[in-house]
């Protein structure tokens, strides 16, 4: 199981994504909400059955209304912050 930082400005805090054997998941809660009941977006199985990053890109993109190219971009942030690198979380596209 792997469990990576969700990079992305305005949802860095609390969001995760990763992968359990061969799914891939993400768990999404905006900078500033509880998620004391669970992440706000979960992309998980059984509604989300993802067994390519591609996909969860694309998932994860459309889920919180932001481009493929951005949430990649805080897909790979992610990474490199688990590698150690300190790095500011990816900037939005401007939209609320």
């Amino acid at each position: 199981m792997s469990i990576y930082a969700f990079h992305l400005e305005g949802w860095e805090d609390l969001s995760t994504r990763g992968r359990d054997d061969d799914i891939y998941y993400a768990q999404l809660t905006r900078n500033g909400a509880s998620d004391d009941d669970g992440p706000q977006i979960w992309i998980t199985p059984p509604e989300y059955v993802v067994r390519d990053i591609t996909e969860l890109v694309s998932v994860v993109a459309s889920s919180i209304g932001e481009p493929f190219e951005l949430v990649d971009e805080a897909m790979g942030c992610g990474l490199a912050l688990d590698r150690g690198e300190r790095i500011p979380p990816v900037a939005r596209s401007g939209r609320s």
